[in-house]
């Protein structure tokens, strides 16, 4: 019994040694259009990763090479590694219609729609949805619990569109004034089918009351700073006295976009200095010291010289923006306005495949503050004001707009 067994074994042993040599000949090459991208990530990781000491060996992950290159990442990435993701944006597109939405019950049958963002090259911003208007019928008819997979299906429907507004219920002589919140119809919007559009994550600026800079920014990507550095311009030019950075949707970046952004905003006596002190993984540099850019160094960008900074955040703000948050108020007053932040304290690089446009977000560092503090992580930067972006409703308008809940507290403090 026991050769039996033992024959068992070798056959095994031949059958995976055989998957990848035939008649004694290396077939890694007739896989590699499979595993190519695979392996790239994984020579990058072993490399770069924050936590590259805790891979597993190549002998051992040899059949995870053929999985794709989001599976194979997932698969071999570090159980408390928040961060790391293959960008497939760049090349796939995202193919919904393009909104977010909260539902609403207003009565025992029926629902509404609150739109609460709008993606600008989807079919729902094409459509003219904007944010804070409401659905209040689909196809006609009321939206009911059976009915508000409509929403999301992919189809075209024709919608009911409405606004809120609050009206006065005074009846009679009464000197009482009583008010309530109701939708009152606006429009019907055809919203064509589901297509495809890739996320437009770049900086979007405008300017409030003539004086107040507002840009809404949600990826602090190295590959964005040339539109950073165009909105610094319209910014400057615009004779701004106060800035209003927007980054309740901003989830992700890499260090360059930190950098980068950090050194638009910042005190110009801050330039040249120490921003950040970055830990990496322990066979790379362990420690070391990030500047501010100096003016220079900015290209086409410039310095805003700023002295205070609001900043918008949410629940969703996380990683290079709450960093930015951290490592700025060494230099300049930060005020921030919202809900508290995520707390991930780890940054990525990124890092773009040699052949295909792929992109690699790894984790590669920890960043804190100039002085070594980033309590923030694990907890989150609690805002010096809260506020809930979704109250009051009628607060609920387009970004940039100086009655949006958020901005409209920010312009408070601003004279």
């Amino acid at each position: 019994m026991k050769s039996k067994y033992c024959v068992i074994i070798l056959l095994l042993i031949m059958v995976v040694s055989s998957f990848f040599t035939s008649c004694g000949k290396d077939r890694w090459e007739a896989y590699y259009p499979v595993t190519r991208h695979s392996l790239w990530i994984d020579s990058v990781m072993r490399v770069n990763y924050l936590w590259n000491d805790e891979l597993e060996d190549e002998d051992d992950i040899t059949s995870t090479y053929f999985l794709n290159s989001v599976a194979f990442l997932a698969k071999m990435k570090y159980g408390s590694d928040p961060v790391s993701y293959v960008d497939t944006a760049c090349s796939v597109p995202i193919t919904d219609y393009g909104y977010e939405l909260a539902t609403s019950q207003v009565n025992d049958t029926a629902y509404m729609a609150l739109i609460t963002y709008t993606e600008p090259m989807s079919v729902s911003s094409t459509a003219g949805l904007q944010r804070g208007e409401w659905i209040m019928k689909v196809d006609g008819e009321f939206i009911t619990s059976a009915r508000l997979s409509l929403l999301s299906d992919g189809d075209a429907h024709e919608l009911m569109i409405g606004h809120y507004t609050t009206i006065n219920l005074n009846e009679g002589d009464s000197d009482e004034e009583e008010e309530q919140g109701v939708v009152i119809y606006d429009r019907m919007v055809n919203l064509p089918a589901a297509s495809g559009y890739f996320p437009n994550d770049l900086p979007v600026v405008t300017i409030v009351n003539n004086h107040v800079g507002y840009m809404l920014y949600n990826d602090i990507a190295e590959e964005n700073q040339h539109q950073v550095a165009t909105a610094s311009q319209t910014l400057l030019a615009g004779g701004i006295t106060d800035m209003v950075l927007d980054l309740r949707y901003a989830a992700t970046g890499d260090v360059s976009g930190f950098q980068y952004l950090a050194s638009v905003l910042a005190p110009s006596t801050a330039l040249g200095n120490q921003l950040a002190t970055v830990q990496y993984a322990e066979s790379r540099h362990h420690e070391s010291s990030l500047p501010f850019l100096t003016a220079s160094e900015l290209e086409n960008g410039v310095n805003l010289n700023l002295s205070t900074l609001y900043v918008l955040t949410s629940s969703a703000t996380s990683g290079p923006a709450e960093m930015l948050i951290n490592c700025l108020q060494t230099v300049m007053k930060v005020v921030v306005i919202g809900q508290k932040t995520k707390g991930i304290g780890v940054a990525c690089e990124t890092y773009r495949d040699p052949i295909s446009d792929q992109l690699l977000r790894l984790a590669a560092c920890h960043i804190t503050d100039a002085n070594g503090n980033a309590d923030y992580v694990d907890t989150g930067i609690t805002p010096d004001y809260v506020v809930n972006q979704l109250s009051p409703i009628e607060g609920i308008l387009p970004f940039g707009n100086p009655q949006e809940n958020l901005l409209a507290k920010a312009l408070e403090f601003i004279k």
